[in-house]
């Protein structure tokens, strides 16, 4: 009898009535790569969840620690999902009364105004060993913590603001080798700027400054950063230690350099508001300086001026005193020069399309300007 030439129906795959509890570690873990912290921790239904959560590189998604409750599910997570790769610490619960653990040599007049807060271990954090991006704003720290800097050697992104009680050091940043991103303000910080140079070939961008009690402890010589291949930022503001002179900058220094800011910098020559001794000495830095310019990296508005204290060429302006409607004193109390499109210098508004504009205020009181 001839063999029937119709074909069975397929087999069905084994896997054909599979539930999700059926999924393979590997799979889950694919699917909790795609969703932020939170959801993960909620996902978490039975044992082999709860092992593909832990082995799950949670994508970088922004978890802010800000109140008690948010502090205790980090904690939860510092087991559950140690592979968080992005924390951002802020004040906790203000205005309770909610602090992190001292840290050493604290600020004696901090730690007795805190002593009876409900304190949080910091120490925590150092859990998350692939931690790419950190945060700190206005965390109620007080003291030295290193583990918040060498527990992580996948740190691209340091951002620390406003906190005014913790103390670091620039040579605690030699744990973070691939660290891109450095800001920090409002936050004492010291050490010799020279200590970046560990991470001279990842560093993209540099913010430093801007604080009551810290930043003017950093040291060093602005040109200790001139041959970073990839730095594309730099800001520095109110680091009155660290010297230079911007003229010094040469064609092949801050090579990939798009931004340079330095403001209120007292020690590096050509920052933003430096006071000059003589106005004799403007024409010949603003030559110097031309070269600089024509790159387009420093900060579009510069306001530069005679020192008040120093110069034996300022004056201050009586207006009282020369009486009202009078010229007042003549050019150049006020003068504001524009680099245009050819680079060549004229008064302001002699170009239509203006790349820098630099202020020179010669006297920071006399704005009176001559009728002719």
């Amino acid at each position: 009898m001839p063999r029937s030439m119709t074909k069975k129906p397929p087999q069905l795959l084994p896997n054909a009535t599979s539930t999700v509890t059926d999924l393979s570690t590997d799979v889950i873990e694919m699917i909790f790569g795609n969703l932020p912290p939170i959801d993960i921790m909620r996902a978490r239904v039975c044992r082999k969840w709860r092992q593909a959560a832990r082995n799950t590189i949670v994508p970088l998604t922004e978890f802010k620690i800000d109140t008690a409750r948010q502090y205790n599910a980090m904690e939860a997570m510092a087991t559950s999902l140690p592979n968080l790769q992005q924390i951002a610490f802020h004040s906790l619960d203000y205005p309770e009364e909610h602090k992190y653990n001292d840290g050493g040599d604290p600020y004696e007049h901090e730690a007795v105004r805190t002593v009876n807060y409900v304190t949080h271990d910091i120490g925590i954090v150092s859990n998350f060993t692939k931690l790419i991006d950190l945060t700190i704003w206005a965390a109620p720290l007080n003291g030295r913590y290193p583990i918040l800097f060498n527990s992580f050697p996948l740190l691209e992104s340091l951002k620390i603001s406003n906190c005014g009680c913790l103390i670091w050091h620039l040579d605690y940043l030699v744990s973070c080798p691939v660290l891109k991103e450095l800001y920090c303000e409002g936050t004492p910080v010291q050490g010799n700027i020279n200590c970046l140079r560990v991470l001279k070939d990842t560093l993209e961008s540099i913010s430093i400054g801007e604080t009551l009690v810290g930043t003017h402890m950093i040291e060093g010589n602005l040109m200790d950063l001139a041959d970073f291949p990839h730095l594309k930022d730099l800001f520095m503001f109110t680091v009155d230690r660290v010297k230079g002179d911007i003229r010094d900058i040469g064609e092949n220094d801050f090579p990939m350099l798009e931004e340079l800011d330095l403001s209120c910098c007292k020690a590096i020559i050509g920052s933003q508001h430096y006071s000059f001794q003589r106005i004799s000495d403007v024409p010949a830095f603003m030559n110097d300086v031309h070269r600089l310019l024509k790159r387009n990296i420093m900060n579009d508005r510069c306001q530069w001026s005679l020192s008040e204290d120093q110069s034996p060429d300022w004056c201050e302006y009586d207006a009282e005193a020369v009486g009202e409607g009078s010229p007042g004193p003549g050019p150049p109390f006020d003068n504001e020069l524009v680099l245009g499109q050819d680079h060549g210098w004229a008064g302001h508004g002699a170009f239509t399309n203006i790349s820098v504009t630099v202020m020179i205020h010669l006297s920071t009181r006399a704005r009176a300007k001559s009728n002719g």
